[in-house]
């Protein structure tokens, strides 16, 4: 069953990137290059900027619960 889960996940995924593909290779015609290539550089950078917001959040909760817990720690191990 989880098999043929994953395949249709994956026909499904097969399937938008082609109409994605396909779309944006009609937008590139339409267009031209010089722009297509720019609205890629910036939707690039967009989903770039997105990743590393959301690892700095990850990171800085990680960092704040490992903070907490050596807190919570040191006061259990005083108290013995």
């Amino acid at each position: 069953m989880r098999r043929l889960v994953w395949t249709a996940i994956g026909a499904a995924g097969g399937i938008w990137a082609y109409r994605k593909g396909s779309e944006l290779l009609d937008q590139a015609r339409e267009q031209g290059v010089a722009l297509t290539i720019q609205q890629a550089a910036l939707s690039t950078t967009q989903t770039v900027n997105r990743i590393s917001a959301t690892v700095a959040e990850r990171g800085h909760a990680r960092a704040q619960r490992t903070w907490e817990d050596r807190e919570h720690r040191e006061d259990r191990e005083g108290d013995v």
